[in-house]
């Protein structure tokens, strides 16, 4: 299957590009008479018109987010072609190109804020704002933008404030689910060069998941505030000063940690007493099956503690139905808060710009969970974490005419500060066994075990770009990067198991530092970028490009050194265009790269107490191969299309999963291998997590002109994935099937387009996807779902 699928891509590309080379050039020479919007990004640190950007950029404007309603990164994978985001927790993980669907040392596909690198993927989780535009960057970009850009960027861009006129908007937006949202912006120009701008959002929402035993304990809502204000100085006409605050609060019951739907224990069809994640079942329980009076053997996997006896009759032992429904005893405690600065400095001096980009971050999370997932009380879990961090980046770009054109650069990045800690917690709230006296569901009884970590980074690097055109239609690129970074991390002194006084709650512990050496590791790396472009002609661009990027190992306690990093080595050829008489954008890339030294992380059960733990093991390479198009439409002056296609082959190459908690009383799981003693999957060869082979999606809008009474567009977003595996074991239970889904929308709005009203439907089919699928201790599996349907209506003012 793999080897014709890679015959077709091959296939495809060549047909593609031959295309893209033939229609082109009929065009080439006739005189545009309607032409698209033209987008400008920044993709390369300067600003250019996308299409002669050499790179595979995805531009999504503020507008088009609001009419497509992409409200927050988790709703981005449907207009950026090869995008699988995931979640658990506070966490959302972008998938691009196969980079982030094998554990690395830290983000693989980061979140950026006005060119400002976000340190943890939680700060993501803010809601779109005020947005200027989005720009997805795929594929490495190791040298102009570095820290960790493994498979691409995303980098979120907010409106600024404009000197030469005072405005305001709102919106308020009321949905199913009880949504109530409210939005809005006011712009006051302060004196001919100075302005002000304040945003702020305010969003309520019940949880898409019921949860039948404790109302206060539905998950998946919505309850956050925001807000950022910009003030911006131009003493003069080629130097202006923005600086910028913001704040963002959640305290939204959120998402587990994990998967948080318990769906069973993987069985064996023929031999119910073995586990089998191959090709077996799922018995639906998360309880024991144990001394059934019929007589049956007793089956593998489940808990007592958590649910009970199935052969007993215990209610809790069965799995309650419904995907979106749970029957949890404990109500979240999670709270996320950021407040962020910001300065942004560009200068026009001597035909160069300098600009000057500094940012402060200060982001805290908690999130505790109902560890068990049932209606007992018995176990509390989930993380904290403080990152506080400071970053600048400084770039001179030429300006003058010339085939020489560059970019050089410094960057400093500092999350090294003294508070920033993390911690994986567990807590009991009955005295369940040994070392958890005087636990109470008020009261938890936190173990012993529990692992808090402190450190940061310090990353330091120069670079430079330059491109070079030597002829009228043929260009040259080479850029290169030199980063030192150095990791400093520490464990907190253990929590005493005899004092189990000081261990109870509600209060978390607090922890101490000095037993436990400071594991420290500098690592040097230089990335690099080669590329050529060509002007075929007025209408098309074709390029080809190599880099590289990497991402910092972890510290090696004995060596006080880096391991090794992992990296991505990368290819791409491409192809830009505009036909149609220029209605028609249509863009293509096609990428090869391989990922090396990466690790992979496995919940290894402590002891006997029947908790796991992620814990980092070797790992080792993945092949990334693919192609994207994708293409904006005007068909006539009333209809839209666009589009996006993504073909992915990524694989692994070499790489090992431990088993982990699928292992029962020291016997493997049907389907792994025993190596050294230990009982694994080797799955060379096999898809990617999260790494559709195909996806696409379309978008159709209908312009109808209502005169004197405005206009009305309805659109349609069909969005088609054909199937991933959501966890890197192959096994059965993640497999998410091919699905369509279909998001509906029509808006209203007024002749001088300040006022617009716009009803929503999105999933509106209803679809059901794996998001993620866990494996607890004693083989216990559960899913995390994406959102069910849902609707609205958006009331808005200029916004």
């Amino acid at each position: 299957m793999k080897m014709k699928a890679h015959h077709l891509l091959k296939t495809t590309i060549a047909m593609a590009v031959a295309n893209a080379v033939a229609v082109s050039s009929a065009y080439a020479q006739v005189k545009t008479e309607k032409e698209i919007e033209v987008i400008e990004i920044s993709a390369t640190k300067r600003v250019a018109n996308i299409q002669d950007v050499p790179l595979a950029v995805t531009a999504i404007s503020g507008s088009e987010l609001v009419n497509m309603q992409i409200t927050d990164v988790m709703s981005l994978e449907k207009v950026i072609p090869g995008v699988t985001i995931t979640s658990f927790g506070n966490n959302p993980q972008i998938i691009l190109r196969g980079a982030g669907s094998a554990g690395t040392t830290d983000i693989a596909v980061p979140i950026y804020h006005n060119n400002m690198y976000l340190p943890t993927t939680g700060q993501a989780l803010a809601g779109y704002l005020d947005i200027e535009r989005i720009e997805a960057l795929r594929g490495p970009q190791g040298t102009l933008f570095g820290r960790n850009t493994f498979g691409g960027l995303i980098n979120v861009i907010t409106k600024k404030p404009d000197p030469e006129e005072f405005s305001f908007g709102a919106a308020a937006t009321l949905g199913d689910y009880n949504l109530v949202k409210t939005e809005g912006f006011v712009n006051v120009p302060m004196s001919d060069n100075v302005a002000l701008r304040i945003t702020a959002a305010d969003e309520k929402r019940d949880g898409y998941v019921e949860n039948i035993f404790n109302p206060n304990g539905d998950i998946k809502d919505s309850d956050y505030s925001y807000i950022r204000g910009q003030l911006l100085f131009m003493p003069s006409d080629t130097l202006s000063i923005n600086l910028t605050a913001s704040h963002w609060k959640d305290t939204g019951n959120g998402s587990l940690n994990f998967g948080y739907k318990p769906a069973g224990i993987p069985l064996d069809r023929d031999d119910p007493t073995r586990i089998n994640a191959a090709d077996g079942f799922l018995d639906p329980r998360f309880g024991v099956y144990e001394g059934c009076a019929d007589g049956s053997p007793d089956r593998p996997g489940g808990r007592t503690v958590s649910g009970g006896n199935v052969c007993a009759g215990d209610a809790l032992a069965n799995i309650v139905p419904g995907a979106r429904t749970i029957d949890y005893d404990y109500t979240p405690n999670r709270e996320l808060e950021e407040t962020s600065f910001y300065v942004s400095i560009d200068w026009e001096v001597a035909e160069h710009s300098v600009m000057v980009n500094g940012a402060m971050f200060d982001y805290q999370s908690i999130n505790l969970m109902d560890a068990d997932l049932s209606g007992l009380a018995s176990w509390v879990d989930g993380n904290y974490s403080t990152s506080k961090s400071k970053q600048v980046d400084v770039t001179v770009s030429s300006l003058f005419d010339g085939p020489l054109q560059y970019t050089v650069g410094a960057y400093y990045f500092n999350s090294q500060d003294p508070d920033n800690r993390s911690a994986y917690i567990f807590g009991s709230l009955v005295e369940s066994w040994s070392g958890y006296a005087g636990a109470t569901p008020e009261t938890p009884s936190w173990a012993s075990w529990n692992s808090e970590g402190r450190g940061g980074t310090k990353s330091t690097a120069l670079y430079g770009q330059a491109t070079y055109a030597l002829t009228d239609k043929l260009n040259m690129t080479a850029g290169i990067r030199f980063t030192e970074d150095d990791r400093e991390a520490q464990s907190a002194d253990p929590l005493s198991f005899d004092n189990s006084a000081a261990r109870l709650g509600p209060t978390l512990p607090i922890r101490t530092y000095g037993t436990r050496e400071v594991q420290k590791g500098v690592d040097k790396n230089t990335d690099y970028r080669l590329g050529a472009d060509y002007q075929v002609g007025e209408n098309l661009m074709v390029y080809a490009t190599y880099a590289t990027a990497y991402i910092a190992g972890a510290t090696d306690v004995t060596t006080q050194t880096l391991l090794a990093p992992q990296t991505n080595k990368a290819f791409e050829i491409g192809a830009k265009s505009t036909l149609l008489d220029g209605a028609l954008r249509l863009n293509a890339a096609a990428y090869s790269g391989k990922f090396e030294g990466l690790t992979t992380t496995a919940f290894i059960e402590q002891g006997d107490t029947g908790i796991s733990v992620a814990t980092q093991v070797p790992g080792g390479s993945i092949l990334s191969r693919g192609l994207e198009i994708e293409g904006f439409w005007d068909v006539t002056d009333a209809l839209v299309v666009d589009f996006g296609v993504s073909i992915d082959m990524s694989q692994y190459d070499e790489f090992i999963v431990d088993a982990g908690n699928l292992v029962w009383n020291d016997t493997a799981p049907i389907g792994a291998e025993t190596i050294s003693g230990s009982f694994v999957y080797v799955v060379d060869g096999e898809d990617t997590p999260y790494t559709p082979d195909v996806t696409v999606g379309v978008g159709v809008s209908y312009f109808i002109d209502l005169g004197d009474m405005g206009t009305i567009k309805p659109h349609v977003f069909a969005y088609y994935n054909s199937g991933y595996v959501s966890n890197r074991a192959p096994v059965f239970f993640a497999d998410q099937d091919a699905y369509t889904k279909l998001d509906l929308s029509v808006k209203w709005q007024s002749t001088d387009g300040d006022y617009s009203v716009q009803a929503y439907v999105n999933n509106a089919s209803d679809e059901l996807i794996k998001t993620y699928t866990e494996i607890f201790s004693r083989a216990r599996v559960a899913y995390d779902y994406n959102s069910p349907r849902n609707f609205g209506v958006r009331f808005a003012y200029n916004f």
